[in-house]
């Protein structure tokens, strides 16, 4: 029953990104440069799962441009996106038909750790990207 309301609450939480993609945000000067590529996807699961939660076998990634935009990329469509880098404190905002879902995290050494809602909550996803 567990895994039902998991799986149910899931794919509620897909359906809501694809609806809720797009833009919001800007870089921070030098670091926005440094920080600008592509992340490309390496896993990603909700908060409170296990190791063996991680979904690894889809395919999604970052573009971040040193202007504070972006793409983000996942199920063959794209997504605009705004971003800023605050020292490693990274948060974007993706609009869509007037929704918005932000996104909160840390950048380091090229990895990108990222949630789409409170890091503490179950039913928040993070990702994980490399650079």
């Amino acid at each position: 029953m567990k895994r039902t309301a998991k799986i149910v609450i899931s794919a509620l939480l897909v359906l809501s990104l694809v609806l809720a993609f797009a833009a919001c945000g800007g870089s921070s000067g030098g670091a926005g440069n440094a920080a600008a590529g592509t992340y490309k996807g390496v896993w990603h699961k909700f908060v409170g799962d296990n190791e063996d939660a991680k979904v690894t076998n889809e395919e999604f990634s970052l573009v971040l441009e040193a202007n504070g935009k972006g793409k983000f990329i996942r199920d063959g469509a794209e997504f605009n996106l705004t971003w800023k880098l605050d020292g490693e404190n990274f948060s974007m905002t993706e609009t869509f038909l007037g929704i918005s879902n932000d996104y909160t995290g840390t950048l380091k050494d090229g990895k990108l750790d990222i949630f789409n809602g409170d890091p503490e909550e179950p039913f928040t996803c993070e990702y994980y990207f490399e650079k």
